[in-house]
């Protein structure tokens, strides 16, 4: 039996998912994005699992789609999948910490902005070098992270960029020496899942859609997820208990 190309490991209510193929450079072949899938989807409907990290473990978090792959499998077909996959990460539904050691390059780099928070190991490079053979990179992700002029430039240009210059541009949100990586991923992730469940997937469906509406409609989205949230009556509760605490209420 093969061994895993992704690794799950669950320490509720976090869980950490690993890329495991570390002699191809955590390449994104088919097979490894299925797992993946699959993995993200388990993850999903865990109601133990607050929030998610995910890493390629070692010193490289991915070099991108398995090359040999694209050269041999037709590409409609190979696109198609793809284009899944890319939307199957983006669109996970509770919070994702991407952990960052290495380079993250092409599809590596496209997967890594999934990330609702990017941690970055000091020695950890980022760069979309597709244009140098003729494919135009992917920008919608990059530019609504960091702006559509730096984005633009980056995929023009096919620059890699270091931790820190990634960091100077709002690309990650933290640089940490590599040894302190996976714990520091770790307590990102802690904090987020501090918070209530509904809350972390209500505020990840805003982030996710709102980019795309006019204002007064984004607006409206929003309130109609907080009352999603308020109608199921816990809420209340919390409130109601917090204004005791305060002396605001009593009984």
């Amino acid at each position: 039996m093969s061994e895993p190309l992704v690794l799950v490991t669950e320490e509720p209510p976090l869980a950490v998912v690993e890329l495991h193929r570390k002699r191809q450079k955590n390449a994104l072949s088919m097979a490894l994005r299925d797992e993946l899938e699959t993995a993200l989807g388990a993850l999903e409907v865990d109601s133990r699992v607050k929030a998610v990290v995910l890493t390629g473990g070692g010193d490289c978090f991915s070099a991108g789609f398995d090359l040999k792959e694209v050269i041999e499998t037709d590409f409609r077909a190979f696109a198609h999948r793809a284009l899944e996959f890319t939307e199957r990460t983006y669109f996970f539904k509770k919070p994702l910490v991407v952990a960052v050691a290495g380079p993250a390059f092409a599809g590596g780099f496209d997967l890594a902005l999934s990330g609702d928070v990017i941690v970055a190991a000091e020695g950890a490079s980022f760069g979309r070098p597709e244009i140098r053979f003729g494919i135009n990179p992917l920008m919608t992700k990059l530019w609504l992270r960091i702006g559509m002029p730096r984005a633009l430039q980056m995929s023009l240009t096919g620059e890699t960029l270091s931790a820190l210059e990634a960091l100077a541009i709002g690309l990650v949100d933290k640089v940490v020496p590599a040894a302190e990586l996976a714990e520091q991923a770790r307590a990102e992730a802690g904090r987020l899942a501090r918070n209530p469940l509904g809350a972390l997937l209500a505020v990840k469906r805003a982030a996710r859609a709102v980019p795309y509406m006019d204002v007064r409609s984004a607006i409206e989205y929003e309130f109609g997820l907080t009352g999603e949230i308020v109608a199921e009556g816990s809420v209340k509760q919390v409130l109601r208990d917090y204004a005791k605490q305060l002396g605001i209420v009593r009984g």
